[in-house]
C-alpha cells in the first residue's frame, strides 16, 4: 500500500512490505499443499526504482521507501536535465556517435533524467539531511531520525538499495548484498551497455529451513518474461500504476529517438536479453484519484 505523506511524495512503509512478503509466502506454501522443505528454490520479482537506506550493522531503515512514482526530486531533475555539464554530454556524445556509430553515445546523447530514475531521488536524500532540522519535514520525511543517515554515511554504515536488494538483505539476514541487471539498469546508476550473482539462502530462522535464492528480476522485466517474450520483437504491454511497453531487442542494448530507453530484461547462464521501454507513469493512480473525487 502507498503512503502520500505530502503532495507528490509517494512512499512504502518497509515494516509492512516485509511482514506481507513474508505472509504471502508462508500462505502460498500452505494453499499449495507442501512443506517448506520442499521448495527448490525462491525467485523474486519486485516493483523496480524504489529505493531505501538502512543501517548496515543492525539491519533499521532510515526512512520508508521513496516510490518510483515520487516527485519530490523533480526541480533536481529539471535542474540537471538543463545543466551545462549535460549540454556538454549530449553534445560531446552526438559528435562521437557520428565518427563511431556507437550505440552506446547514441543513448547518452538522448539521455535525460526522470524523477523515475532512483540516482536523483537518492541525491535529494543526501542534498536535504541538514533541511531535514525542521520539525514538519522531519516528521513527514522519516519515521526514523534522518540524522543517522548522515552519520551512517560518515562512517561507511550506510547500505542503499531497491526493493530487491533489501528484500535479499533481510532474508539473508546481512549476508548478501546484491541486486541483479533488471533492477540495475532502471535506477539510472548502470550503464546497460557495459554489462554472476549468487544471492544465498533465506536465513533458516525466517521460514524454518535454508532455501535458495536463485533468482531477482525487476517487475517489467518479470512481465515480460511470464509472457513468453523470448524472441527478438517480441512485445507486451503492462497497464498497472503505470504503463510500459517493452520491446525485445535480443542481445544487444538499443537507443531509440523516440522515446525508448534501453533496458536488461534478465540473464541467464552467460545470455542476456536487452529490451527497450517507454512508460507513463500514472495509469491506476490516476483512476485511483478520480474514484476518490
Amino acid at each position: 500500500e502507498s503512503l502520500y505523506p505530502q503532495t507528490g511524495w509517494v512512499e512504502i512503509d518497509p515494516d509492512v512490505l516485509w511482514v506481507q512478503f513474508v505472509a504471502v509466502i508462508k500462505e502460498s506454501v500452505k494453499a499449495a499443499g507442501i512443506e517448506m522443505n520442499q521448495l527448490v528454490g525462491l525467485g523474486i520479482s519486485t516493483q523496480r526504482a524504489t529505493f531505501i537506506t538502512w543501517d548496515k550493522k543492525t539491519g533499521n531503515h532510515f526512512h520508508n521507501f521513496i516510490s518510483w512514482q515520487d516527485l519530490r526530486a523533480v526541480e533536481l531533475v529539471k535542474s540537471w536535465n538543463s545543466s551545462l555539464m549535460m549540454k556538454l554530454i549530449h553534445s560531446s556524445c552526438r559528435v562521437l556517435h557520428f565518427f563511431t556509430r556507437s550505440k552506446r553515445f547514441l543513448a547518452a546523447s538522448l539521455f535525460t533524467f526522470t524523477t523515475q530514475h532512483v540516482s536523483l531521488r537518492l541525491a535529494w536524500v543526501l542534498q536535504n539531511l541538514i533541511e531535514v532540522r525542521k520539525e514538519s519535514f522531519l516528521n513527514r520525511f522519516c519515521r526514523c531520525c534522518i540524522f543517522k543517515v548522515q552519520k551512517a554515511i560518515e562512517e561507511e554504515n550506510c547500505c542503499f538499495g531497491t526493493i530487491d536488494t533489501w528484500l535479499l538483505y533481510k532474508l539473508t539476514k546481512g549476508s548478501e548484498y546484491a541486486t541483479d541487471f533488471s533492477n540495475a539498469s532502471t535506477t539510472g546508476l548502470f550503464d546497460p551497455f557495459e554489462v554472476n550473482h549468487n544471492f544465498g539462502s533465506v536465513d533458516e530462522e525466517i521460514f524454518g529451513v535454508p532455501i535458495p535464492i536463485v533468482a531477482l528480476v525487476a517487475d517489467q522485466q518479470a512481465a515480460m518474461f511470464g509472457e513468453c517474450c523470448f524472441q527478438m520483437g517480441d512485445v507486451k504491454l503492462t497497464m498497472g500504476t503505470g504503463t510500459f511497453l517493452d520491446i525485445n531487442t535480443g542481445n544487444n542494448p538499443q537507443q531509440t529517438v523516440g522515446g525508448f530507453y534501453p533496458l536488461i530484461g534478465w540473464k541467464i547462464g552467460q545470455e542476456i536479453v536487452c529490451l527497450a521501454e517507454g512508460n507513463a507513469g500514472d495509469t491506476g493512480t490516476a483512476i485511483k484519484w478520480a474514484q476518490q473525487l
